[in-house]
């Protein structure tokens, strides 16, 4: 059961046409807004970087965000560096980066179409919202011709009760309203077609509006950007490092909020993490549930911590993690209520550095690769692909502190070498095949 917190989870759904297929009204397939969150992001660099993806037409491929394809039967997500005309929903982004922008090259062709995406959001804080502060950068990623004029991808809102109710499509602008302010138009046209820097700062644009809205308790709103075909070929727009935050309406009476969250950090200290949040109110909170993740995306729960109970003024929590991953690791908050109801924090990372740091040189190599660990015992190391595929994998040899990797098989390119000892914990370098 979910009420005032945000619950996220990738779900597939299907049905008939209407947000390019129907958005399931389950409570996992929209972004929560509550009192538990106060902003929400989404930089889209989890999307394809080296290699072709698939987003069917009325899924989510993140979160919350929803696609309406005019030509369904198409999936394909390209990556690209805006180099090719090919029409298509994109990745953009220099070549071999995991910095990421979604955009399209629409197209009148039987197999392209045109683009909407979408992302589907409930108001769960119990009270109206009465506005949305939204921002992002528009990037532009190629110049299709020195007589296409000036293109845009338009943004629009809709706000409905039914969660199934909303009409994705680029081609119908019913019940949408447009917030000029937070249309992307292309910085370069009537240009030399080929490609563009989407990340130079004569192609990208910040864009940031206050939007007035009107959100009852438990109703929907869906952010609408739409890539239509234009007269002339395509130029390559994109959206990226999307932030919102919202405004919620004050009452005379407020009373206690169920779980009001002012603060959720993590701090390596050593080999431990110490963890530290506080509330402002709670009410019928049972306890938190911490969880920790190495990818930001799979978590476990790690251990839970008692509420300190029903209150209106600043509490305090602490946690310690002995044992944390090495490196890069990601932890949230579980925060469950007496009913069983449960509520997500954002995510926090942490950088934890071994004392016992292994040496890899040289970091660009076309034959091999030494790597030097002061304590090899129980450790294996594995290669893998910046599409995450694992393409080595090798138990070392106990008790010996230099070892040699021939690499002269690997095509060129980055890869991560990732060390694992014998608790599980990791050590991730990073090295260039030539």
């Amino acid at each position: 059961m979910m009420k005032h917190f945000t619950r996220i989870t990738k779900v597939l759904c299907c049905g008939s046409f209407l947000l390019g297929l129907l958005v399931s009204p389950d409570a996992s397939a929209q972004i929560s807004i509550n009192s538990f969150t106060t902003s929400y992001s989404q930089n889209f660099d989890a999307l394809p970087a080296t290699s072709t993806g698939t987003w069917v037409s009325g899924t989510q491929y993140f979160p919350g965000w929803y696609l309406n394809r005019t030509i369904p039967t198409t999936t394909t997500l390209l990556y690209g560096t805006g180099s090719s005309n090919a029409g298509g929903l994109y990745s953009f982004g220099p070549a071999g980066s995991t910095d990421r922008a979604l955009g399209a090259i629409s197209s009148a062709t039987a197999t392209v179409g045109e683009f909407a995406w979408g992302l589907l959001i409930q108001n769960n804080t119990g009270s109206n919202i009465t506005a949305l502060n939204i921002s992002f950068t528009g990037e532009q990623w190629r110049s299709s011709s020195s007589s296409a004029p000036q293109q845009a991808t338009t943004f629009w809102y809709a706000i409905n009760a039914d969660a199934a109710a909303f009409n994705l499509s680029p081609k119908s602008d019913a019940g949408w309203t447009n917030v000029p302010e937070l249309d992307f138009k292309s910085p370069v046209f009537k240009s030399a077609p080929g490609g563009l820097d989407g990340n130079a700062s004569a192609n990208r644009k910040f864009l940031s509006a206050v939007v007035p809205v009107t959100i009852p308790a438990g109703h929907y709103v869906m952010l609408r950007w739409k890539d239509l075909n234009d007269l002339y070929d395509d130029h390559g727009l994109a959206i990226d490092d999307f932030s919102m935050t919202w405004s919620i309406e004050q009452t005379k009476a407020p009373g206690i909020l169920p779980v009001e969250l002012i603060s959720f950090a993590a701090k390596a200290d050593h080999n431990k993490v110490k963890l530290s949040w506080a509330t402002a109110s709670e009410k019928d909170n049972k306890h938190f549930i911490i969880e920790r993740s190495q990818n930001g995306k799979e978590f476990t729960s790690i251990a839970a911590v008692k509420s300190k109970g029903n209150n209106v003024t600043r509490t305090a929590y602490s946690f310690t993690d002995a044992n944390p991953l090495a490196e890069l690791s990601y932890y949230r908050l579980k925060q469950v209520d007496l009913d069983g109801s449960f509520t997500y924090s954002k995510l926090v990372e942490v950088n934890v550095q071994p004392h016992n740091n292994a040496i890899l040189f040289p970091t660009i190599a076309s034959e091999n690769l030494n790597l030097v660990i002061p304590q090899s015992a129980g450790q294996s190391i594995s290669i893998v692909d910046l599409a995450g595929r694992e393409i080595y994998k090798q138990e070392l040899v106990a008790n010996d502190t230099q070892h040699l990797i021939a690499v002269n098989t690997l095509q060129a390119g980055i890869y991560s070498l990732l060390i694992f000892d014998k608790t599980g914990q990791r050590q991730v370098l990073r090295f260039i095949k030539r």
